[in-house]
């Protein structure tokens, strides 16, 4: 009854208005947990994506440049001087990195928050890893294929190579190679595709309307 005390006692307004804060964070709907996982070429919006959606979801983003990085000391916006197949890229290093970006994220989704774990999941092992982890944890699971023209993502890729904020690795000259080695995710369970070539938006927004 505190709050009907505030009249005649301004000094409790504060405390009252604390109790009503907290008594409103009790009766808000919890977020739902689920997971929902970027794919595609380097360079091609992927995490410009990750994060309108994740504001969206109130979901946590987990990148998979960032965990690379972090298992080997490096600082996230200090870039690797090799390419596909060397250095932090290796076979080898990227079963390192998704394995330990499922634990964080299965951490998190058993807590009851929705996730989205933010990378090019090139292949179609990595991405059965995911359904799989949704699949044991009985949560929602949604793929976003992100894809675009390649002179589209090569343009992208020369502008962000000045960028010294950037985590990504990606540069021009690898795009073909790594466009050669990607696995297209068509056909799969629970793939949303997203054109990233102009504004990715109304993709996006078609998608948050399947979940309500």
């Amino acid at each position: 009854m505190l709050s009907f005390q505030v009249l005649n006692r301004p000094a409790l307004a504060g405390e009252a208005k604390a109790l009503f804060k907290l008594a409103l964070r009790y009766v808000e709907p919890r977020r739902r947990a689920r997971l929902v996982i970027t794919t595609g070429v380097m360079g091609v919006g992927k995490s410009t994506v990750a994060r309108m959606v994740a504001a969206r979801l109130g979901a946590i983003v987990i990148r998979t440049d960032a965990v690379r990085k972090r298992l080997v000391g490096l600082p996230l916006r200090e870039h690797a001087a090799h390419g596909f197949g060397e250095g932090l890229y290796t076979d080898d290093m990227g079963r390192r990195t998704y394995a330990e970006a499922f634990r964080v994220a299965e951490e998190v989704l058993a807590a009851g928050w929705p996730v989205l774990l933010d990378g090019s999941f090139s292949n179609a092992t990595e991405r059965r890893g995911a359904q799989e982890m949704a699949d044991r944890l009985v949560v929602p699971h949604t793929v976003l294929w992100c894809d675009a023209p390649d002179e589209v993502v090569a343009g992208r890729l020369r502008r962000r190579a000045d960028d010294r904020h950037e985590v990504s690795d990606g540069r021009e000259e690898l795009l073909s190679r790594h466009r050669s080695r990607y696995e297209p995710p068509a056909g799969e369970p629970g793939v949303v595709r997203v054109d990233t070539a102009d504004d990715p938006t109304r993709a996006i927004g078609r998608f948050l309307q399947s979940l309500l």
